[in-house]
């Protein structure tokens, strides 16, 4: 019962103090008055916390919508930055920046991708296995992410796969992604050249060969029929390297 009165004598308060304000602050003091109700609970609310909350409204909305846009500025100048990082090859800085930018926008699938990219390619610069294998699995996690925020994304699915299948020897958790990079583009040889080598990676040889010889029936790549015929080759004689 208590709790009810809490509650109305809010609603009522913020009613008197909300006349006085534009539909911006209204908008903004609702929902700040969201975040204070629960301190309340079960007790009585006088209309001064509100009036003091209308307060600070009207005397920083305007200054936290300039701090968000220039925020968002920060946010598009790190990606800036990290990309023509990325140009250069500097991929350490632009592993740092693109992480900065993630704090702003982490829902950023491309941001994600980029990231998994320029960790991937720093793994060579760290001083131990056990480092190495971080490094990777951190690619790896950032890859998943965007693949995570955007379902059909390709890049990110094959460049997941190929941590998995080759760097983390985690063939079995790549089938996954190949599939679905598959479905994304059906006509993907490179896609394909990933099943082949899972389809290995499991001693189901005749599919691998099988995936050989769609490649090279439907592929006019001079260089995947190269090594779609050395592969085929390897394996009917016994040998592969993937």
């Amino acid at each position: 019962m208590m709790r009810i009165k809490a509650v109305v004598i809010l609603v009522v308060a913020a009613a008197m103090v909300l006349t006085g304000c534009n539909e911006e602050q209204k908008r903004i003091l609702n929902r700040l008055m969201n975040t204070e109700t629960g301190q309340y609970s079960g007790e009585e609310v006088d209309t001064q916390r509100v009036a003091e909350l209308e307060d600070h409204v009207e005397r920083f909305s305007d200054k936290v919508q300039d701090l968000v846009e220039e925020t968002g500025k920060l946010g598009i100048y790190y990606k800036m930055l990290a990309l023509e990082y990325m140009d250069q090859e500097m991929y350490g800085p632009a592993r740092e920046y693109f992480l900065k930018s993630l704090e702003i926008y982490p829902n950023n699938h491309v941001v994600q991708y980029y990231t998994g990219l320029a960790s991937a390619q720093t793994v060579g610069a760290q001083a131990s296995e056990a480092q190495r294998i971080s490094r990777l699995e951190d690619a790896a996690y950032h890859y998943q992410r965007a693949a995570e925020l955007k379902r059909n994304y390709f890049e990110a699915l094959y460049a997941l796969s190929v941590l998995y299948i080759f760097e983390l020897d985690r063939a079995l958790e790549a089938e996954e992604y190949v599939q679905r990079a598959l479905e994304v583009r059906p006509g993907s040889q490179k896609a394909r050249f990933l099943l082949a080598a899972i389809r290995v990676r499991q001693n189901r040889y005749e599919e691998a060969i099988e995936i050989y010889d769609q490649i090279l029936e439907e592929t006019e790549d001079a260089t995947m029929q190269q090594r779609a015929r050395e592969n085929r080759e390897q394996l009917l004689g016994g040998g592969y390297n993937g």
